[in-house]
């Protein structure tokens, strides 16, 4: 048979080149929609991590505040009601009447509380903790409460505090009644050592530190038992912290800073309530997100942030302003007056 019988059949150079670009945009395209998704899985992620930091944290933290003033003897509180729900002075810095002899201290705080537990950078204080943001610094609060106790066998129980701790003591000591315990819980930011060293900034934490002291005694109690130690995380990732007190204004309610209140003329008002405002960020980091600015603004309850610009990473982090209102009880009623 004749060579030229045969027929050859293939590709020609133009059908090759445009399969080659055929090819090649459906990789493209497959890159594209890979990496979309990965983008937008680790912002679902980021915001996940938020709203289960908030949500959960912050409301945990407001059931909490909701035992401030609890079995308190006195409805109308402020910075001189003794065992008042928030602890704004101590013998270190309460009103000392002179008039009288001897010396009387209106604090929040019994006087027979001395020392290092009852300093001021250990009461509800503002701008005065760790930030990541300009030129603001967060707040502390510190509450005050008894619980209601429960004789279960010969302990009293009256539930945890902040720190996960069982409230639990014996009701005889010695052949003596005990006396009953007052919890001291002070809220705060620090920097959490389990930390990625990827992370912008300082990795800061909201945290809890826990305490009590003996309503009674003989002698009296002079410190704050288990009091002024670095606390439980209770929220990781916390840019900023800010309190605010609810007083009474005539017949209104209106809200202040804990260092405008003190700033007041006393007698100061009662206090009423809390508005407690976190910026809250993402644990990790959601890439190179063009979206999100490295200087964010966000308004935290009265006070206009900026973000810091982080120092030692790339990556951006989904951030979320969280805030919560707690009514204090025993508060609204004339009780104690």
């Amino acid at each position: 048979m004749p060579l030229n019988s045969y027929k050859q059949t293939g590709f020609t150079l133009i059908e090759l080149m445009i399969s080659l670009a055929l090819g090649l945009i459906i990789m493209a395209a497959a890159i594209m929609l890979f990496v979309t998704g990965q983008k937008s899985s680790a912002l679902q992620q980021g915001f996940a991590n938020i709203q289960d930091d908030a949500n959960f944290g912050l409301g945990y933290i407001a059931q909490d505040i909701r035992h401030t003033n609890l079995n308190s003897l006195n409805s109308g509180i402020n910075d001189r009601t003794i065992q008042g729900g928030i602890v704004l002075t101590s013998s270190a810095n309460g009103f000392k009447d002179t008039t009288v002899t001897p010396n009387i201290t209106y604090s929040n705080l019994p006087e027979n509380l001395i020392g290092t537990t009852v300093a001021t950078n250990l009461l509800s204080r503002g701008a005065t903790g760790l930030s990541n943001v300009r030129g603001e610094s967060s707040d502390q609060l510190v509450i005050q409460y008894r619980p209601q106790y429960t004789r279960v066998g010969s302990n009293w129980v009256g539930g945890f505090d902040c720190e996960g701790e069982e409230i639990k003591f014996p009701v005889m000591t010695g052949g003596v009644e005990t006396p009953l315990r007052i919890i001291v819980q002070r809220y705060f930011l620090r920097e959490d050592t389990n930390k990625d060293s990827k992370e912008p900034n300082t990795a800061l934490a909201l945290a809890c530190d826990a305490g009590w002291y003996s309503e009674s005694g003989t002698p009296l109690p002079d410190k704050i038992e288990s009091f002024g130690n670095d606390g439980e995380v209770i929220m990781k990732r916390i840019d900023y912290f800010h309190v605010m007190l609810g007083i009474q204004n005539g017949e209104k309610l209106r809200y202040i800073s804990i260092n405008d209140y003190m700033a007041l003329s006393a007698p100061r008002p009662r206090i009423l309530s809390v508005q407690l405002g976190a910026l809250v960020r993402s644990v990790q980091g959601v890439g190179n997100e063009p979206m999100i600015k490295d200087d964010q603004e966000f308004q935290v309850l009265d006070k206009k942030v900026t973000v810091k610009v982080p120092t030692n990473t790339t990556s951006k982090y989904v951030r979320q302003v969280v805030s919560q209102t707690v009514a204090l009880r025993n508060t609204f009623g004339e009780r104690g007056q």
